[in-house]
C-alpha cells in the first residue's frame, strides 16, 4: 500500500506507530486479505467500495483490477443502492475508457448516479485524440 510508504519512511521506531482507518471494517478485511495473497474475490456489491478504497490507498493494480470488473458488470452494479459520487473525476474516466459507448446506450440508470458523467468523461476521451 503505497499510502503508508511515507509515513513507514519517515518512522525511526516501527514500535510506536499508530495507524487510524476510516473504512467499513469489512472491506478493510477486504483488503488486508488481498495485501497478504489471501486472493479474496471481488463481488457485485463490494466493488465500488474496494476501488474507491484502493483508490486512496494507492494500490495501483488492485485499482485496475476493480475497473476491469466493475466494466464488466457495470449493468449489475449500477442498480445497486449505493451512492456513486465518491468516485472521484479521474477513476470516472479510467472506467470510461473500459466501457463502450453501446454499453453507455444500454445502461439502466434511472436515477443517474453514473451515466453522464460516463458519457462526459467518454467525450472528453474521445476529443483528446488527435484524429477527433
Amino acid at each position: 500500500m503505497n499510502y503508508f510508504e511515507k509515513y513507514l519512511s519517515d518512522s525511526k521506531n516501527l514500535d510506536d506507530i499508530d495507524i487510524s482507518v476510516h473504512c467499513d471494517i469489512n472491506i478493510f478485511d477486504w483488503l488486508m486479505r488481498y495485501v497478504y495473497k489471501k486472493e479474496p474475490s471481488l463481488e457485485i456489491k463490494n466493488s465500488i467500495s474496494i476501488l474507491i478504497s484502493s483508490d486512496f490507498l494507492q494500490m495501483g493494480r488492485l485499482v485496475d483490477e476493480c475497473l476491469d470488473y466493475i466494466a464488466l458488470n457495470l449493468k449489475e452494479i449500477i442498480q445497486l443502492p449505493i451512492d456513486m459520487n465518491c468516485m472521484n473525476s479521474q477513476l470516472i474516466k479510467r472506467l470510461a475508457s473500459r466501457i463502450e459507448i453501446d454499453l453507455l446506450d444500454e445502461m439502466p440508470d434511472k436515477k443517474d448516479k453514473l451515466s453522464s458523467k460516463l458519457y462526459m468523461k467518454k467525450l472528453e476521451l474521445m476529443f483528446e485524440k488527435e484524429e477527433n
